[in-house]
């Protein structure tokens, strides 16, 4: 059971500023809100990623993401052509996992200036907050996979925990305050709720990167390329 939830984390929130005008307590389920949203832009946890199938359409360059899609953190998708060889020189043959690199929407357009003309898709770019563009277009109909990241289910008296609540509590405490504080206009107390959520947030995102070391010594990116990530701690 979650140490915390949303019917207590209210209560603490209450509590802790002493406030219990009616105004005050109208206004805790946004601040609880705004700090959900704030947690998720600055974490970056593998729970909060999900994963979806779906299907190319024959000469369609564009595809639908999830309606609970904030972030695309990946598009791959299966072969069904016979044994063929890819420009980077790899074969593959049927069932082949390939993931789609991405690009931005000019690079596209110089690469693959015909949309309708297809291929084996190679590029992507984000075309729209509901939907990717790629290049070239799938000449035929393959399953698809999507990882993404999206906005856990809100707190509230219907839905009282979440993964905030169970492994990020201080964080969503200590933001919620941040809000609270900004509602009483104590822009001194602000301050020092945002010092303690600035090192919980840092103890978050450094496990984050701890589960993104490929080799137990460097938390490279996974994407590949230059280390853009700076050391933690061990």
């Amino acid at each position: 059971m979650a140490a915390l939830t949303y019917s207590t984390l209210v209560t603490q929130i209450k509590n802790t500023m002493e406030d219990d005008s009616t105004e005050f307590s109208d206004s805790v389920p946004d601040f609880i809100r705004r700090a959900e949203l704030r947690l998720t832009r600055e974490m970056d946890s593998h729970a909060l990623t999900q994963y979806a199938t779906s299907r190319f359409t024959e000469g369609e360059a564009f595809l639908a993401l999830p309606s609970n899609n904030l972030i695309v953190k990946n598009v791959n998708y299966l072969t069904s052509l016979a044994t063929t060889s890819l420009e980077d020189g790899r074969s593959v043959g049927p069932s082949t996992r390939i993931s789609l690199l991405l690009r931005t929407k000019e690079y596209l357009e110089d690469y693959w200036p015909v949309r309708t003309s297809t291929g084996l898709p190679k590029y992507y770019t984000h075309f729209r907050n509901d939907q990717i563009l790629m290049a070239p277009a799938p000449a035929s109909a393959l399953d698809v996979e999507l990882a993404y990241v999206v906005q856990p289910s809100a707190l509230s008296v219907g839905n009282e925990t979440n993964y905030y609540t169970t492994f990020c509590e201080n964080a969503l405490f200590y933001a919620s305050m941040i809000e609270a504080c900004y509602f009483n206009k104590n822009v001194t107390a602000v301050q020092i709720w945002d010092q303690q959520y600035q090192r919980e947030i840092i103890t978050l995102v450094n496990e984050a990167r701890r589960n993104r070391r490929d080799d137990m010594s460097k938390p490279n990116s996974p994407a590949g390329g230059a280390d853009t990530l700076i050391d933690g701690a061990n």
